[in-house]
């Protein structure tokens, strides 16, 4: 692929940007020439099978088809030729406008390639046609080359008007659509510009008045602009704080931009990811902890950290303080205590569960199915219509499902002008390759080499293009035929086969989410295998996945081959369905999908419902008794515990930042290695350094119903927790790719910070309204892994994608001393997690963290337990310590309440076995080997794995406890 010089960067917009009355109107107006091209087509136009002559190929095929009716040929022609010269007319039009309609660069650039392939696919159909006339009225022998010539630009023109056709009819209807909103507002309020604020009003509360945003603090801050290979810019024509002359610009500087109005502070805690492990160990620290928990300024919680951490917050009100909520023995513990098998308790919950995956998983792939088949049948007539390969005789065999149906129908027919046509597209692309590479040589600089690289780029484009109409997908749709035929599929035969799919995929969503789960049942083939190999009880936390991820593969493979299967067929027989049947699949599909919001189709909702059952509780007093406690849950149904008030700083008690991972494609603001950028939910701010930050209360207010339920407490803390995505950082690409067909994903799409800058700073029509619900597109990035940083929504998932600790996120506000719960379950007998956040923080905040005694962590260091004999298995699982020190250091001073300096102290308490912990825990982690490094899969507490880890995690609070203490004191 050539490469030169890019242009400087720059922020293109028009020159002359078109108010919202102009762009309607002239949106409309552009439907002239086509409206007038089709009415002159229909009143000149002979019938005659035009496409057929056109594609002819040869002089005697053409006379076959026009023998003594050429005037009536040629009139049609001519009329064709007014009708695309009007067609390409509107396209045109439909394009220029569509450049000031589309604020974003990708919806501009899309626009602009569309104009040159109208251009181009117009021009070469002025020319065939001129050449078919002119050979029929050539008396005598004709040659083949006009007819040749005509079939190869057939191929072309209709390849490049049907892209640009279906590309207009977006542009067109965007336009309209968005100008029509901004006609819309000005006529509500004519003293105000034009402005975007049309979800503003919108009731996406039960009716609670929102908090209100301070006036000083900005409601929306970009995110830092990066510049493409291409010269693009994003976000355009924003500065950034730390943009200012004078400072030297480093990429922490970035990096370390946190949300207005947070300040340094002396103290802060951060718990990690693990599920319902980390959330016990959570609670029993932060019980142990809670002196100093109500000095300090942040609590950064990731994943099952969160569910501690939002359980506390939303348990905080008036008449509970940060001294009673979640204290040993309260009804809030003990209701947890009693729920902790969150996700589903007894045969009926189970049940529900399984529904709730097959529910989305048919979902899915329904939706995925008639998306397929709607595309196979506008492919099929577009074949039937322009046969550029004549699949014609495919559709009666195709249609008929039968047992006793044994002749396969023959192989396609390709034209020997369409496929030379190929073939004069490479040549063409190598040509320009071998110009490019000339005017690269002779001037880097040059603006020709700019010129054609992009021709080469264009080309190679156009080749496929027309590989795949001549050869791949006329082959597809006779293999389709054919296997149909050979087996003697029956109508019962493809139900079957549709079921069998169907289970297959369900099994392997469970293997994905489940599989890790055996590690506890194969305890005693373990303990043998162990015995005689010579390895300890910790390698057994290590499950084999090599069965698990063929399983996936292999499921990826059957639903591949059936939809490809499901497009070829579609495409081969779609123009001989019943009438009833061609309307009906595309109005389903763009009835559910229109409908259907794809994130309240997953798992999330299910898994935010079951969280909240468990953790999102406040304590009452029963009426009619003498000061009865209990705990009831909240009912996410009738109050939405909102960010900005539900989540907003309580008395004595830190602000709560669940710490989650936005996705983006690409390599230009996620961290090397990873996919994934910092997203945080807070009730000041959401967003991050890579994405930006929008006012809670603003986003709650601006964003549509079904967005904004997202944007709560308890969407927070199973957002956060969202392990198994469809996007999940550096994991395996197979598992999101299942994860994403099958619905079994917990991430939630949310709104872009980055995005809405421009929507909220730019007052203008094209700028795009927030999303009314998550439609099929969302779904289908999801399965294809788009996820551009410009998109209007992100998907959003897991913290531990980003950085399972939250760490990072805690270091980012600036805090003096930083306290780590770290119940991560890394594998001993390094804190893996731990090192990927050091490295990580000094990577993209400049802060280098030196850990004291670091092997003091590892199992095994510990002095051994006597008599050593007994006690071998459970002294290798033994550490010196579950606590370490480490000195960090900023790479610029904290200021805190006036005091300055660059020098804080880490406290990290780990997940590990000692020998001064109580007897009853030793007692346990010597009858369950894995403890306490328990699958994060293992979302299934019984009472004793809850108070094994409350109680360690209760430890190791104690011993951080005396550690700032100790710091106090001196």
């Amino acid at each position: 692929m050539p490469h030169s010089a890019p242009p400087p960067p720059t922020a293109v917009r028009p020159a002359r940007p078109v108010t919202a009355e102009q762009g309607f109107l002239r949106a409309w107006a552009a439907l002239v020439p086509a409206a007038l091209g089709v009415a002159y087509f229909l009143w000149r136009a002979p019938d005659v099978d035009l496409a057929r002559l056109q594609l002819a190929g040869t002089a005697a095929a053409a006379k076959e088809v026009y023998d003594g009716h050429a005037p009536a040929f040629r009139d049609a022609l001519v009329a064709q030729m007014v009708w695309v010269a009007c067609g390409a007319a509107t396209l045109l039009l439909v394009f220029q406008i569509g450049h000031h309609a589309y604020s974003g660069l990708r919806g501009r650039q899309v626009a602009h390639w569309a104009l040159i392939a109208t251009f181009a696919g117009a021009v070469f159909g002025l020319v065939e046609n001129g050449l078919l006339v002119g050979a029929l009225r050539v008396r005598g022998r004709v040659d083949d080359w006009p007819f040749a010539t005509a079939t190869a630009l057939e191929t072309v023109k209709w390849l490049l008007l049907g892209a640009s056709t279906v590309v207009g009819a977006t542009v067109w209807a965007t336009t309209v659509s968005r100008a029509g909103r901004g006609m819309r507002k000005k006529a509500e309020d004519p003293h105000t510009e034009e402005t975007d604020d049309s979800d503003a009003d919108d009731d996406t509360t039960t009716g609670a008045p929102h908090p209100q945003h301070p006036a000083h603090a900005p409601e929306v801050v970009p995110p830092w602009p990066v510049a493409e290979a291409d010269g693009r810019v994003w976000p355009t024509g924003v500065a950034h704080p730390h943009a200012e002359p004078g400072i030297p610009s480093a990429h922490w500087r970035y990096q370390s931009t946190t949300a207005p109005g947070r300040q340094h502070a002396k103290l802060g805690f951060c718990v990690s990811g693990g599920g319902i492990r980390s959330a016990t160990v959570t609670l029993g620290a932060l019980q142990a902890l809670r002196r100093s928990l109500r000095e300090a300024r942040y609590l950064v919680s990731v994943s099952g950290g969160g569910y501690t951490a939002g359980a506390m917050q939303l348990a905080l009100n008036d008449t509970l303080t940060s001294r009673d909520a979640f204290a040993p023995g309260s009804p809030e513990e003990d209701h947890l205590r009693r729920h902790s098998k969150y996700v589903a308790d007894g045969t009926g919950q189970w049940m529900v569960a399984l529904g709730v995956l097959l529910r989305g998983l048919l979902a899915s792939l329904f939706l995925l199915a008639a998306a397929t088949g709607t595309v196979g049948l506008v492919l099929s007539w577009a074949y039937h219509d322009v046969p550029v390969t004549d699949l014609t005789h495919l559709a009666k065999p195709g249609i008929r499902f039968c047992t006793h149906c044994t002749t396969t129908p023959a192989r396609p027919s390709f034209r020997d002008p369409a496929v030379w046509t190929v073939a004069y597209a490479l040549v063409a692309a190598a040509g320009i390759w071998l110009l490019w590479l000339a005017a690269y040589v002779w001037d880097r600089a040059d603006q020709t080499a700019r010129w054609l690289a992009r021709a080469f780029q264009a080309f190679v484009v156009l080749t496929l293009a027309l590989t795949a109409v001549v050869f791949v997908l006329p082959l597809l749709a006779w293999s389709a035929v054919y296997l149909q035929t050979r087996h003697q599929v029956s109508r019962p035969d493809a139900t079957v086969g549709a079921g069998l799919t169907v289970l297959i995929t369900y099994f392997a969503a469970l293997v994905g989410t489940l599989w890790r789960r055996r590690q506890t049942l194969r305890t005693g083939l373990s303990k043998v295998m162990d015995a005689v190999r010579g390895r300890s009880g910790l390698t057994r936390a290590v499950p084999n996945g090599l069965l698990q991820y063929l399983t996936v593969w292999v499921v990826l493979i059957v639903l591949a081959a059936v939809f490809l299967l499901i497009l070829g067929w579609t495409t081969a027989t779609g123009w001989a369905w019943p009438l009833w049947m061609q309307i009906c699949v595309p109005a389903v599909l763009l009835f559910i999908g229109s409908l259907l919001d794809q994130t309240w189709m997953s798992l999330h909702p299910f898994y935010r419902r079951r969280l909240a059952s468990a953790f999102a509780v406040r304590r009452e007093i029963l009426p009619g008794t003498e000061g009865t406690q209990v705990a009831r849950p909240y009912d996410f149904a009738t109050e939405t515990t909102t960010l900005s008030e539900y989540g907003a700083r309580k008395p004595d008690f830190p602000q709560v930042i669940f710490a989650a991972a936005g996705n983006l494609s690409g390599s230009d603001r996620t961290p090397p290695g990873r996919r994934a950028v910092s997203y945080t939910l807070s009730h000041d701010y959401v967003g991050g350094p890579d994405v930006g930050y929008a006012c809670t209360a603003c986003l709650e207010q601006r964003s549509k119903r079904h967005i904004a339920r997202d944007l709560t407490v308890q969407s927070a803390v199973a957002i956060s927790g969202a392990a198994f995505a469809s996007a999940m950082g550096a994991q395996a690409r197979a598992f999101q790719v299942l994860f994403a067909l099958s619905n079994a994903r917990l991430g939630s799409w949310l709104p872009n910070p980055g995005a809405l800058a421009e929507q909220w700073s730019a007052p203008r029509w094209p700028a795009p309204p927030a999303p009314l619900i998550r439609r099929l597109p969302y779904l289908l990035r999801e399965v294809f892994g788009r996820y551009p940083m410009d998109d209007r929504l992100l998907l959003v998932t897991d913290g531990g994608h980003y950085e399972n600790l939250g760490l990072v996120e805690l270091l980012r506000q600036g805090v003096r001393t930083a306290v780590c719960i770290d119940a991560s379950g890394d594998i001993p007998p390094f804190a893996t997690t731990l090192a990927q956040a050091i490295a990580l923080a000094q990577e993209e905040l400049g802060i280098t963290i030196t850990l004291h005694e670091p092997t003091a962590l590892v199992p095994g260091s510990s002095d051994p337990l006597q008599p050593p004999s007994v006690l071998s298995a459970l002294n290798a699982r033994l550490s010196r310590t579950s606590v370490v020190t480490g000195d960090i250091t900023y790479p610029e001073d904290l200021d805190i309440d006036g005091e300055r300096g660059r020098h804080g102290t880490l406290i990290v308490a780990r997940t590990t076995l000692t020998k001064d912990l109580p007897y009853e825990l030793l007692s346990y982690a010597a009858a369950h080997p894995v403890f306490p490094h328990d699958s994060t899969s293992d979302q299934w507490f019984d009472h004793r794995q809850f108070d094994a880890y409350q109680t360690l995690g209760r430890c190791l609070g104690q011993r951080v406890q005396e550690l700032l203490d100790g710091a106090e004191a001196s």
